[in-house]
């Protein structure tokens, strides 16, 4: 009779100290490769910020913003990092099946035109007259129109070539194309790796020319939010809190990716995250608020962008588009000063 009495005691003494620790399973799918922006969420991982939260949190790599958001609308991953361009336009075809924002990390998007110098591109208006590469359904293709419109140039004198990822970079760099249209976080880095000077890299980014449009953002469906509210907030202040410790300690969350992929180049990705943080997080609307704040006019009038881009009828009132109800403190979103890649060998 002794053993089985003191068994009880031990499950009995156990069973607080059980439930403290019982975590909940979370998978995020990111919207590209294990690169320097995304190495933010594995830092977060590796830093214990999403377990403090009780999180076990699985990252994986994603192959673009449109394949992110079907991962999480179909219920495979409950959160996504994705571009809120190509959240927007899924929403309107979707109608019922819609996604909502509920931490915004770009408050700039990082649509642009990439070129480098000697190529006659020092304006928006000189792509007239001259064909541009662009993947076939990107953001930046689709937002192209609107971006001229506002630039004041005339787009239909701008011509395409359709080419994959892999060679849009390497051509624009070889003179086959005189410029590409595409992600800053990707293609900057891309030009640099293929021997280009970052000096001599002409970037013409979309927002500097009158565009409305926030970037990346975690997004997820809105009733897995309404049934679950704190895992919610849990997992939005993880990433918050990895997003603020990653901005003072880039090359510490470029160093993460090695986990992934033990030959990365931690110094190109290290320069990567810090450009990308530096002209896509850390703007004045962000610094000066925190993190994820918007401002509730210029988001409507970039969903009205996004609708006018991909010629969109269906309403989307901003309440299906973006939320602010799990946002940590202002307090706990105000960025720290943003650190600097220490070369390795």
């Amino acid at each position: 009779m002794r053993k089985p009495l003191l068994a009880a005691i031990f499950l009995a003494l156990s069973a607080p100290a059980m439930a403290q620790v019982e975590t909940t399973d979370i998978k995020i799918a990111l919207d590209w490769a294990f690169q320097g922006p995304q190495s933010v969420f594995l830092y977060g991982v590796e830093t214990g910020k999403f377990s403090k939260e009780g999180l076990n949190v699985q990252v994986d790599r994603g192959n673009g913003s449109s394949e992110t958001i079907v991962r999480v609308a179909s219920g495979a991953y409950q959160f996504g990092w994705a571009d809120i361009a190509t959240m927007v336009k899924f929403n309107a075809e979707h109608p019922g099946n819609e996604l909502v924002a509920v931490y915004i990390t770009g408050g700039a998007s990082p649509l642009a035109v990439i070129t480098e110098t000697g190529r006659g591109i020092t304006t928006p208006k000189d792509l007239e007259g001259h064909t541009l590469g662009a993947t076939a359904g990107s953001a930046a293709l689709a937002m192209f129109d609107v971006f001229a419109k506002k630039a004041g140039f005339d787009a239909s004198k701008v011509s395409w070539q359709n080419v994959s990822g892999a060679l849009r970079e390497p051509m624009m760099v070889r003179g086959e194309l005189v410029a590409v249209a595409g992600f800053t976080t990707s293609s900057i880095m891309s030009v640099v790796q293929l021997g280009v000077p970052m000096e001599k890299i002409v970037v013409l980014r979309y927002n500097d020319f009158g565009l409305k449009q926030y970037g990346t953002a975690i997004v997820m469906r809105p009733d897995f939010a309404a049934k679950n509210p704190q895992i919610t907030a849990a997992v939005v202040r993880a990433i918050n809190a990895a997003f603020i410790d990653a901005i003072a300690n880039p090359m510490a969350s470029t160093n993460a990716i090695k986990s992934k992929d033990p030959l990365v180049d931690v110094n190109s990705e290290c320069a990567r995250l810090v450009d990308g943080l530096e002209t896509l997080t850390l703007t004045k609307e962000f610094r000066e608020n925190g993190i994820g704040s918007v401002d509730r006019a210029r988001m409507q009038e970039s969903v009205g962008e996004i609708q006018q881009a991909y010629n969109l009828k269906a309403a989307l009132p901003l309440e299906q588009v973006y939320t602010n109800a799990y946002l940590p403190s202002a307090a706990a979103r105000m960025p720290p000063a943003l650190g600097k890649c220490k070369t390795t060998s």
